[in-house]
């Protein structure tokens, strides 16, 4: 009976101290659990999986297709093979032209900037296209919860003008975290 106390005790603190830790979030969603889980909170938003698409990228990311922010975009969703937590997140818009790339990428620059004002902001270029790093603060100030990137990537087909819209979420915890489960390997 003192086993199954001091156990449950245990796991009762195990479960306090990991609801502590503060997470991004993408789509409201937070960028912590399984992907199992994730899964599920992603399609009640309407968000559909694309197992072709998994099924190519292999284990680690999972493809699904729906709507951001009103765009039409694919997602990935990245999480560590042997732990299945998900540490990062990813919408890809595709724009027709780098015009309309460059117009979708001011629109989502202003709006992050007002999300996360209270981020470190890092402007760069690549690609020939304008970047947007932000580095996000936790609510106590205390460390950094994670990353939101935005970017454009070209078309890995040189003739075609399609170019792609990266909104990219990243947790430092769970980031972490799963780089160290893989060098446990080493």
């Amino acid at each position: 009976m003192k086993k199954i106390t001091l156990s449950l005790i245990a796991c009762l603190i195990s479960l306090m101290v990991s609801a502590q830790v503060e997470h991004m979030k993408f789509m409201g969603i937070p960028l912590n659990g399984t992907i199992t889980s994730f899964q599920s909170k992603l399609q009640a938003k309407g968000v559909k999986y694309d197992p072709i698409g998994s099924k190519q990228l292999g284990f680690g990311c999972r493809c699904f297709k729906g709507t951001f922010s009103n765009e039409k975009a694919d997602f990935y969703v990245y999480y560590n093979e042997k732990t299945k937590i998900v540490y990062r997140a990813k919408a890809v818009i595709t724009c027709y032209n780098k015009e309309d790339g460059n117009r979708k990428f001011a629109t989502f620059y202003g709006m992050l900037k007002s999300k996360y004002s209270d981020g470190e902001f890092y402007d760069g270029e690549q690609e020939g296209h304008p970047t947007l790093s932000i580095l996000v603060p936790g609510s106590k100030q205390e460390k950094a919860l994670g990353y939101v990137g935005l970017y454009i990537a070209n078309s890995s087909v040189p003739y075609i003008d399609e170019v792609y819209l990266h909104i990219d979420y990243e947790d430092l915890a769970n980031k972490n975290s799963s780089q160290k489960k893989n060098m446990d390997d080493l």
